[in-house]
């Protein structure tokens, strides 16, 4: 038996388990793919072949569906022997300009081989920056594991034995039932769904909010070609009370209504107010509600403005008679396609909707297009408040997302349009997750470094509004240094007039900020570090910390390097030491990185 394990954020993870899994089925080898966490970890080692597909996020992130795996794996308990009889082989994703590339696999990886695993292949890293993104390192790593998993027994195929990837025919999940009839839908009771399901990581006794929108202003300026929106949302009096550094989960809807319609009516043949009854057919929660309309399905559930996977044009090709559309979408999700749909899919983040368009000879039935078209997931926003300064409110920092491909074709994100368009009086359904920056009494009585360049500052709004609101409790609170970047400051300094308020009233000891194109040279916040850089060191030589939240791109690895050359010259230390003082402030959590792509 094969088992693949996968650890998947996003859904990209999953796919190439659930790719593997075909893959081995193909090869006449038993097989079980499962998220790490949904496996008995307990049966571990006594598993004999493992591959696992870790996901990273963030920085360096590990996926809520491995967290107690990851944890389990950790444990100083286990012998160094406890994966002995486990042969195993890692294939990470992830984006190598984040500054942690594919940390989660790295450190998976390092730790199978510390409890005694043996690899078949060598670990795998997808690259999305790859010019076939993470296909150019998957295709030839699943060559060499075919290669080598076919010559260990009990997997050696009977002579004779052809293999063939080609697709192949599978039973739907879902009954989808048009009703005509009104009355009868009525009388078809709702059953559980699990589209709105709690997260790990939400707050206990965490539900479903109806937030109301009562605040949606622009601030950045009006001719600026970025648009960041500070919103307020009016939490109900049963929301759990949270803490400033959480996470606020928003449950958009698809609101480009023209396409939808136009899907509905043309390419579906359905119009959009048609009753829909959905149910699984093994019985299972299903992610979708019972009762819904056509056009409800799309708004709210179907993430039909999302950008397809491989495995969406391979599992496409079976719903054409057409032989030039099948042979294209044969193409596109052959392994030696990869360029065809980097291109035509990846780099234009063409859609589900307009990929069902151009391969219009593709009637998918309403049973398998719930199934090939994953959910809607909720978008994770950094809360902007504190809960001490603004109760019962959630304020969020949103840039909204607008861009040409490189086609020039427009396209806008899902969340940020919905919010862009919401007024004063909507409802935001939403949950509130726990975030990184886990504030205490120990924490406060500390100087603290908070460095937030562009929306990066919404959390570090929300920390220093909670170490005011301690101070004027009477908590003991250290100082609090502010660093922000942004281009200009009368185009896009958020909040800049609160944080001139701020430092002026002593809520915060001083606010440094890097406009990196008022000058003819370009200064980040990496150079308002090095400029105090005395005062810099001081805080992390004295039991303070230093919080980091903003793009995952560059800016985390060049505020880590600077602060490491920072130790090295103010601590007067050779790099080496400055390196492990750098991993000791991280071990105590005392230097923590929120960032995001």
């Amino acid at each position: 038996m094969l088992h693949v394990l996968y650890g998947s954020a996003t859904g990209t993870g999953q796919d190439v388990a659930e790719q593997i899994g075909r893959m081995a089925t193909a090869r006449h080898i038993p097989v079980i793919v499962s998220s790490m966490d949904a496996f008995d970890i307990h049966q571990l080692p006594a598993l004999s072949h493992v591959v696992f597909v870790a996901s990273s996020t963030g920085d360096g992130e590990a996926p809520e569906n491995m967290t107690s795996t990851w944890k389990f794996l950790l444990r100083k308990s286990l012998a160094a022997d406890s994966l002995q009889a486990m042969k195993m082989a890692v294939f990470g994703l992830g984006d190598s300009s984040y500054a942690k590339y594919n940390a989660v696999a790295r450190r998976l990886h390092a730790r199978l081989l510390q409890l005694g695993a043996v690899d078949i292949i060598g670990r795998g890293l997808g690259d999305d920056q790859h010019e076939l993104g993470y296909h150019g390192a998957l295709n030839p790593w699943l060559d060499k594991l075919w290669s080598a998993l076919l010559q260990m027994e009990p997997f050696i195929l009977p002579p004779g034995f052809v293999v063939d990837d080609s697709p192949k025919p599978t039973p739907p999940k879902y009954v989808v039932q048009i009703v005509t009839d009104g009355a009868a839908l009525t009388n078809v009771p709702d059953t559980r769904h699990t589209f709105y399901d709690q997260p790990k990581t939400a707050l206990d006794g965490s539900h479903l909010i109806q937030a109301t929108l009562t605040k949606n202003e622009r601030l950045t300026a009006a001719d600026w070609t970025q648009d960041v929106r500070h919103i307020e949302l009016a939490l109900p009096a049963s929301s759990p009370t949270y803490s400033a550094g959480d996470i606020a989960l928003l449950y958009p809807e698809n609101v480009q209504t023209e396409a939808i319609d136009s899907f509905l009516n043309m390419t579906l043949q359905l119009p959009p107010s048609t009753q829909l009854f959905i149910r699984r057919i093994d019985g299972k929660p299903s992610g979708l509600p019972s009762r819904c309309t056509a056009e409800e399905l799309m708004r709210q559930y179907l993430d039909v403005f999302g950008t397809p996977r491989r495995s969406f044009f391979e599992r496409l090709s079976l719903f054409t008679q057409d032989p030039d559309e099948k042979e294209k979408l044969m193409e596109l999700s052959a392994p030696e396609g990869a360029d065809l749909l980097q291109d035509y899919c990846a780099r234009e983040r063409r859609t589900y909707i307009e990929v069902l368009q151009d391969f219009s000879t593709c009637h998918v039935p309403l049973e398998f297009l719930v199934e090939l078209i994953p959910c809607l997931a909720p978008r994770a926003y950094s809360i902007a408040s504190s809960p001490n300064v603004h109760p019962r409110q959630v304020h969020l920092t949103v840039a909204i997302v607008d861009y040409l491909t490189p086609y020039k074709r427009h396209k806008k994100g899902v969340c940020s349009a919905w919010l862009e368009k919401l007024e004063a009086g909507a409802t935001v359904p939403m949950r509130i997750k726990t975030g990184l920056f886990r504030l205490t009494s120990a924490i406060h009585s500390q100087n603290v470094i908070l460095i937030g360049p562009g929306t990066g500052i919404a959390v570090m709004r929300a920390i220093a509004q909670e170490r005011q609101a301690q101070r004027t409790h009477g908590t003991s609170v250290g100082d609090t240094h502010v660093y922000f970047g942004c281009r200009h400051r009368d185009k896009d300094f958020l909040y800049g007039d609160e944080w001139a308020q701020f430092a002026e009233s002593g809520g915060i000891t001083s606010f440094n900020v890097a406009f990196s194109r008022d000058q003819e040279d370009k200064v980040y916040v990496q150079a308002k570090l090095a400029e105090q850089k005395a005062a810099v060191f001081a805080v992390l030589s004295q039991g303070g910390y230093c919080f980091i939240a903003g793009s995952a791109k560059r800016m985390p690895s060049d505020v880590y390097s600077i602060i490491r050359d920072i130790i090295v010259s103010e601590g007067r230390v050779s790099g080496k030491e400055a390196d492990a003082m750098m991993k000791s402030l991280v071990r105590q959590k005392r230097y923590i990185v929120g960032s995001w792509s």
